[in-house]
């Protein structure tokens, strides 16, 4: 019986790949919205793999259709495991907590900390990591294609970003000083 399934799936789909592509296109479009009993069908990875591969390039992500997708599945754009923002309210609401007074001890992963230093208000900070019982204290700076990185022996290296990410990944900063321009 399942080899007699097997030869049927693959005499439909060698008759599909027969077609124009305009065609495959509208054989695919009208199984997915016209036959009720695809999706039961489907596993909850086939779905993943669906969503996951269906856009054809990365500027097919967008802030709306995101959005649009949580909507659909009823899950707010904010949750316990992300927070989905348009990218300006983002920029907005970090460069507006960066005003005020930064809480003592903040800590920040590296990335998190190369976008502080790229913030058009940011003109340097000063931040330590801690390896065991060293500490190493950084004071930092950016003209938003280089970090300048002088440590407490006043020798300055100048980064590239990607260098800076890959030579600190998975390091965590404590913020000392933020200074603004």
């Amino acid at each position: 019986m399942m080899s007699e399934e097997k030869n049927r799936v693959g005499h439909i789909v060698s008759l599909i790949e027969a077609l124009e592509p305009r065609q495959i296109r509208d054989v695919f479009i009208t199984m997915w919205r016209d036959v009720e009993d695809l999706n039961e069908g489907l596993t909850a990875d086939d779905c993943i793999e669906i969503f996951a591969g269906a856009l054809k390039g990365s500027s097919d992500f967008t802030y709306d259709l995101l959005k649009q997708t949580c909507d659909d599945y009823g899950v707010g754009t904010m949750t316990e495991t992300f927070a989905l923002l348009p990218r300006r309210e983002y920029d907005k609401l970090f460069s507006d907590c960066l005003k005020g007074e930064i809480p003592e001890g903040v800590r920040l992963d590296t990335q998190a900390l190369i976008n502080l230093l790229m913030l058009e208000n940011v003109a340097n900070v000063e931040a330590s990591i801690r390896k065991g019982c060293i500490n190493a204290t950084h004071f930092m700076g950016s003209d938003m294609k280089f970090i300048y990185d002088s440590g407490i022996d006043d020798e300055e290296i100048q980064w590239k970003v990607e260098d800076f990410k890959t030579a600190y990944a998975g390091t965590w900063w404590t913020i000392d000083i933020i200074v603004h321009h």
